[in-house]
C-alpha cells in the first residue's frame, strides 16, 4: 500500500492509496470529468452545452459561464451576457485555445449557496487518528473560488457528513452518497443552495466536478 502526504490549509494529512473494489475506473483528466458531468453521470445539474455553436442554437437568453476542457485547468468565465459570449471566444482563439475545448453551461445562483466546497472521500489520519471524508468548505454566499479564498473551513469524518446532509434535500444527500460509493479516492466539489434547482426535482445540490487528478 503506497501512501502520500496532502497539505489541505496548512495541516499534513497522512493518507493511504487504497484500492476500492467495486468502484467506478478513476477520472484522471478534466475533459473525462466534463464529459462525464454533461451526460448526467453526477446527478442533478444545470443546463449546458458542449459547444458554443449549440448554447447559441438552443436560443438560451440567460446568463452563462464559459469553461476550457484544458488539463490542469485554463481561462473560466461567469455571467456572461448573450451578447458577451462571441468576444470572449474570440479572445481565447486568438490566445490558442482550441474552439472545440470551450463548453458553455449556464450560470448558477451566485449569492445562494448555503455550504460549498472540496470533498475528498477517502482514508486518512489526521493528528494521530483515522478519519474518512475530508471537506474544504465555506459558507460564504459567493462563487466557489473566492468562497474558499476568503472563507474557508475544514471538517471531518461523521461532522462533515452531517453538515451535508442538514444542508441537502432527502434526495440531494441520497444521491451524494451514492456518488461517494462510487467514487472513493477521488475530491468532490459540490455546491448546496437554499432552494431546489437543477435538471431533477427535489435537488437543491450540484455536483461540479468528480477527479482524482
Amino acid at each position: 500500500m503506497r501512501s502520500r502526504l496532502v497539505n489541505v490549509i496548512g495541516q499534513s494529512i497522512h493518507m493511504s492509496e487504497v484500492r476500492w473494489s467495486g468502484r467506478q475506473p478513476p477520472i484522471l483528466t478534466k475533459q473525462q470529468n466534463y464529459r462525464m458531468w454533461q451526460g448526467g453521470e453526477f446527478g442533478n445539474k444545470l443546463r449546458s452545452w458542449r459547444t458554443v455553436d449549440e448554447w447559441r442554437a438552443s436560443g438560451f437568453a440567460g446568463k452563462v459561464v464559459l469553461r476550457t476542457l484544458m488539463q490542469g485547468g485554463g481561462p473560466c468565465r461567469y455571467g456572461l451576457g448573450h451578447g458577451e459570449v462571441d468576444g470572449v471566444v474570440a479572445s481565447w482563439l486568438a490566445d490558442g485555445i482550441p474552439r472545440d475545448r470551450i463548453m458553455v453551461n449556464e450560470e448558477a445562483p451566485c449569492g445562494e449557496e448555503i455550504l460549498q466546497g472540496e470533498y475528498l472521500e477517502d482514508i486518512f489520519v489526521i493528528d494521530g487518528e483515522a478519519s474518512w471524508g475530508y471537506f474544504l468548505h465555506s459558507r460564504a454566499r459567493t462563487q466557489m473560488r473566492d468562497a474558499l479564498r476568503r472563507a474557508p473551513e475544514v471538517a471531518w469524518g461523521l461532522r462533515a457528513d452531517m453538515m451535508l446532509r442538514q444542508a441537502m434535500t432527502p434526495s440531494s444527500y441520497e444521491d451524494w452518497r451514492l456518488l461517494l460509493d462510487r467514487h472513493g479516492g477521488h475530491v468532490l466539489e459540490v455546491s448546496v443552495y437554499g432552494h431546489c434547482l437543477g435538471n431533477i426535482p427535489g435537488r437543491n445540490a450540484l455536483v461540479w466536478e468528480v477527479r482524482k487528478y
